[in-house]
């Protein structure tokens, strides 16, 4: 698992330096470094956050120290005219939950995407993804630590949604403001593992090492070709049952999802399809063996996919409804879907995406191999 996200992690960065276009090398690339402070709140998600745990008080306060790099190019390719200058780089973070005995410091490495919402002349507003993985977490133990339910092993994804405004202070200086969603997890792959959710502003200090690019000058593209896919996916994860004990039993959830895009833009397309899976631990025994499997571990769901084209990356949404679910019923149950995929060679793609539930709790990791059958518009 950690080899995998450390690739897609990878795949998001190498994704914005263009191998298909030689001449990007010989441009000049506008590096800048940055250092942030978060200091915001948990969401009280879990009974651990809300005082269930070794201190008897409500975890609420999260602070974060950030180191980023990053570049901005004037619009060398076509990506970057499409979102007229974004930057793109890599992230460390180490955050504090203020529960260093249950909770230690976790420390994350991470691609960042920031696009531009709107620019004036001395201010820009961006909202910015980055996605990775966090490890140095003192998860749960049934004896050293049996109160922490929200965080099950020592890693996890991190992800982060947020919205960022820097002034320009100098030629070479920014200072910035920003709020952010944070989200802790590993998908239950080893539980217990309610997952973290904290909201946190921050303030930020950009350093551009060099030049700023002329990012306003940036004239789209125009038109690129676009097209309709047909895309298959292979998803494959595993997880563990009981939520509020030890356990040593996985159960693998293998599916296919059958997508149709329809591309809209130069940026956006929109699917619409099915995913069945089958959930070996559907109908496991209470003793936690493998119980009798057929038709009732077959899960549907129908659900509508939009995504964000970047390059040969791909950023993944996605709500659906459980059609056919044997604990949930039928048409009863939301299910939602957030990842990133990245085509490594011609119509394949690699991609991981957390499965939910309620918009922030995590039913599953879903690693993926897809493959699609295009129609150029």
């Amino acid at each position: 698992m950690k080899i995998y996200l450390l690739l897609i992690s990878a795949a998001l960065v190498a994704n914005f330096f263009p191998q298909d276009d030689t001449a990007y090398f010989k441009h000049k690339n506008h590096l800048s470094i940055s250092a942030n402070y978060q200091y915001g709140i948990i969401l009280p998600t879990t009974d651990f956050v809300r005082g269930d745990n070794l201190t008897g008080t409500p975890l609420q306060k999260y602070q974060a120290y950030t180191i980023k790099i990053l570049w901005q190019n004037p619009g060398y390719s076509d990506w970057q005219r499409v979102y007229r200058g974004p930057y793109y780089g890599a992230g460390l973070t180490v955050g504090d939950l203020y529960d260093p005995r249950e909770i230690g410091y976790p420390v994350s490495i991470y691609g960042i995407l920031g696009i531009p919402l709107v620019r004036w002349q001395n201010m820009e507003l961006y909202s910015e993804f980055q996605f990775g993985i966090a490890a140095n977490w003192k998860h749960y133990n049934p004896v050293s630590n049996p109160k922490n339910l929200v965080i099950g092993g020592g890693m996890t994804l991190h992800l982060n949604i947020a919205f960022y405004a820097f002034y320009q202070c100098s030629k070479n200086l920014d200072l910035g403001t920003g709020l952010s969603f944070v989200h802790f997890s590993n998908g239950g792959m080893e539980r217990p593992n309610y997952g973290f959710n904290i909201i946190t502003p921050s303030v930020e200090l950009k350093y551009h090492l060099n030049t700023r690019p002329d990012v306003i000058s940036i004239k789209p593209p125009g038109r690129l070709q676009r097209s309709n896919d047909l895309y298959f996916m292979l998803g494959y994860g595993d997880h563990q049952l009981p939520e509020k004990e030890l356990d040593t039993n996985y159960f693998a959830i293998a599916g296919l999802s059958v997508i149709y895009y329809t591309q809209f833009s130069n940026a956006f397309r929109l699917g619409y399809g099915a995913d069945f899976n089958y959930w070996v631990g559907m109908t496991a025994l209470p003793d936690g063996r493998i119980g009798p499997q057929g038709a009732q571990n077959v899960t549907l769901g129908l659900i509508l996919q939009p995504e964000f084209i970047i390059g040969r990356l791909t950023l993944v949404g996605g709500i659906g409804i459980y059609a056919s679910h044997l604990k949930f019923g039928n048409f009863k149950q939301l299910y939602q879907r957030c990842g990133v995929r990245y085509d490594i060679y011609k119509n394949i793609s690699l991609g991981v995406n957390i499965r939910g539930l309620k918009f922030y709790c995590a039913e599953f990791l879903e690693f993926n191999l897809g493959y699609r059958i295009r129609w150029m518009k």
